[in-house]
């Protein structure tokens, strides 16, 4: 039955959950929703679909999102970005969510385009994240269930992490009504997040991302974009191992289950694993996980 997140956090102290990504081609939609289908197996409580820059791939999330949830009876989540899109665009694809009986969104700003230089929105495109939501709630407060990215290290373009948790104490006060974080390798970065949360007045749910690590070399170029610190323990894991394959998957595993179990027993109401639309290694972490 697909349900709104927020009704499920009412159900159950822990959720886990699984994101996915839309394929550039048709072969990869179809290995995606075959992934899908195995990883339901292991009764997850969410997934989610990301939105890529600009909304390029907004049609594709669109469409996952609904096969999803007709083809799993698996409650969905529509990230989904402001930046590049104007208000009436926006008011279409929100109207859209809900003939799809998408009831959850991901609400985020969104990265600017790169390719061009001192970028600014333009007179009908909002700024921030809050003025999303804000429309979102607009359109219809009661359907949707709204969740906000939260960056524990600070987002890379914010100047410091009390700048950090000031932006997303405002999409908190505007409605969004829990969080899901950016990746990161120190559990104690999670449990000082939270503190800082705590301190400024936020009290919802806040769900650690995990990423499980495959490839060294592929661990450093994507961290090195969205600014998440490789603790020197997992240089000195995985850079010894780092053209060997299989080694990498197992260590990576075994990586992950510790860093998972000590969340859990740091008190964390879940967990949201990065699958990169992949059954492995997720599925062997959470049946080691015992979940």
């Amino acid at each position: 039955m697909i349900k709104k997140i927020s009704d499920i956090f009412r159900e159950k102290e822990r959720t886990f959950s699984f994101e996915f990504f839309p394929p550039k081609t048709q072969k990869g939609v179809d290995r995606l929703y075959e992934t899908a289908d195995e990883l339901n197996r292991l009764v997850p409580d969410f997934v989610s679909v990301t939105y890529g820059a600009g909304g390029s791939s907004r049609g594709a999330t669109m469409e996952i999102c609904a096969e999803i949830q007709q083809r799993c009876d698996l409650t969905a989540m529509h990230h989904f970005t402001c930046v590049g899109h104007s208000q009436k665009e926006l008011k279409n694809i929100i109207n859209q969510m809900h003939d799809n009986n998408i009831q959850n969104i991901l609400a985020l700003r969104g990265d600017p385009p790169k390719e061009i230089d001192n970028w600014q929105p333009a007179p009908d495109e909002f700024h921030y994240c809050y003025q999303l939501i804000d429309l979102i709630k607009e359109i219809d407060k009661d359907f949707f269930s709204i969740g906000v990215a939260g960056f524990p290290e600070a987002h890379i373009n914010c100047p410091d992490k009390e700048t950090d948790t000031t932006y997303l104490k405002m999409k908190i006060d505007h409605g969004g009504e829990f969080v899901v974080t950016q990746l990161f390798f120190d559990n104690a970065v999670y449990s000082e997040y939270l503190e800082r949360l705590k301190r400024a007045g936020v009290n919802v749910r806040v769900l650690p991302g995990i990423l499980p690590i495959t490839s060294y070399e592929g661990l450093i170029k994507f961290c090195n974009i969205c600014g998440t610190t490789i603790t020197p323990e997992v240089h000195d894991i995985f850079q010894p191992i780092r053209d060997d394959n299989e080694s990498t998957r197992e260590a990576g595993i075994e990586f992950a289950v510790r860093q998972c179990r000590d969340l859990l027993d740091l008190g964390a109401p879940g967990l949201h694993f990065f699958t990169l639309n992949k059954v492995e290694p997720t599925r062997a972490i959470w049946e080691r996980l015992g979940l």
